[in-house]
């Protein structure tokens, strides 16, 4: 079974591994688990459309209070300078957010080192993540109720969930 973050429209904004990972790693209580995600669903802001791959960490132990933390693959090569002279700045403004998403305390030195370690490890994984997500994994919206359906010539004019 996976465990889902559901979005307010009813589909999963994130599957915490489970089945519609491509690839999911641990490192002491943290997961980064691969997988595709269709982030402008969630943010109509959010330039591309449709499941993007992306790195998605969260807390190994199921809490309430905290969430997960997104790192698209086309937003990844902001963490790594080409010199190879270190991280950059929004590696380090990326792992601060992470750890406080995850809900470890912003002066936990070890929970930072595991974030880094696994961002650091795995970021490799996620560029050579295909950049299209299988047609198994299409996430269709959950429905509670009838839906109502009218189309036009084949075309849906308008949708409703009774």
């Amino acid at each position: 079974m996976t465990t889902s973050i559901l979005g307010p429209n009813g589909l999963p904004y994130a599957d915490l591994s489970g089945d519609r990972a491509f690839k999911t790693f641990t490192k002491g209580d943290i997961v980064a688990s691969l997988q595709w995600i269709d982030l402008q669903r969630h943010d109509p802001e959010y330039d591309e459309d449709g499941p993007v791959p992306c790195m998605v960490l969260h807390h190994a132990h199921r809490q309430m209070e905290v969430g997960c933390y997104v790192i698209p693959q086309a937003k990844a090569y902001k963490y790594i300078r080409t010199d190879g002279m270190g991280p950059t700045i929004h590696f380090a403004n990326a792992v601060s957010l992470a750890v406080l998403e995850l809900g470890f305390a912003r002066t936990d030195k070890s929970a930072i080192t595991r974030m880094i370690d696994i961002i650091v490890e795995h970021l490799p994984d996620l560029f050579a993540m295909p950049g299209q997500q299988p047609d198994a994994l299409e996430v269709k919206r959950h429905v509670h109720g009838i839906e109502a359906t009218m189309k036009v010539n084949g075309k849906a004019v308008r949708q409703e969930v009774l």
